[in-house]
């Protein structure tokens, strides 16, 4: 089936549960804010700056651990959004950001095959390669350079986003590939085993034995608590140990 390329990436957030976006407009990311705008199971605020996009998404995760989508669109649009993504990554927080970009080939990355080598720095008219400066703060960063790769990168940053530890993802599209028309039945997939594997091991028996011990060993105990406990679910479970065990907490 083809479908505009904007359409399958809202498609997939729906699809992925996402209920919300929050968005600055911008004509690189027109194709986007077309598509997410007018999608029947996704509501978009209209903030009045990225930053206010990427602290809304960061404080909606943390109500419920669940993700907003952040649309932005290229050059400033995208840096104006880096301090709510990197106190996502600093606090574990998943988002998943897309930001429009100018016309691939009017990008820095396509021009470099003319250039012998040299980098320049733009292009485009409000051009920026925002993957340089998200990916110290993303999970994963990546600028669609192929419209074929969009699912791969959709399922691949979806899935990073929300296994091991959480934080912020980051898609780049550009704005003539977002207009573009895609063959969806031909889309190549993501297979998670191929960052499953870098994944720590689970918690065992072992380890909670050891923590029982001390508690037990302990003469003023006391328990220092992270939010990786209301990431991983366990508030309620971690609240019934406190009542029973009549432990001080404290909390960062």
């Amino acid at each position: 089936m083809k479908q505009r390329l904007a359409d399958y990436v809202a498609d997939f957030l729906a699809a992925h549960g996402v209920t919300d976006v929050f968005s600055v407009v911008g004509g690189g990311a027109m194709h986007l804010n077309d598509a997410l705008g007018h999608h029947p199971a996704l509501h978009v605020t209209y903030n009045h700056h990225e930053q206010a996009c990427a602290m809304a998404a960061e404080a909606y995760a943390r109500l419920d651990n669940h993700i907003a989508a952040v649309c932005v669109t290229t050059g400033p649009g995208g840096t104006n959004a880096l301090t709510g993504v990197l106190g996502g990554w600093l606090d574990s927080i998943p988002m998943f950001v897309i930001s429009g970009q100018v016309r691939y080939d009017t990008t820095a990355r396509y021009a470099m095959q003319y250039t012998d080598g040299w980098p320049l720095r733009a292009v485009g008219d409000q051009e920026y390669d925002i993957v340089k400066s998200v990916a110290p703060m993303t999970k994963y960063a990546v600028m669609i350079e192929d419209p074929a790769t969009i699912r791969y990168h959709l399922e691949r940053a979806w899935h990073l986003a929300t296994t091991g530890r959480p934080g912020p993802v980051w898609l780049d599209i550009p704005v003539n590939f977002q207009g573009g028309y895609i063959e969806t039945d031909t889309l190549g997939g993501y297979d998670p085993a191929e960052d499953d594997a870098r994944l720590p091991p689970p918690v065992g028996e072992d380890v909670i034995q050891t923590v029982l011990d001390k508690i037990r060993k302990a003469k003023r105990p006391v328990f220092h608590a992270g939010y990786g406990i209301r990431l991983s679910g366990g508030y309620e479970a971690f609240r019934s140990v406190l009542e029973k065990l009549q432990i001080p907490v404290v909390t960062y």
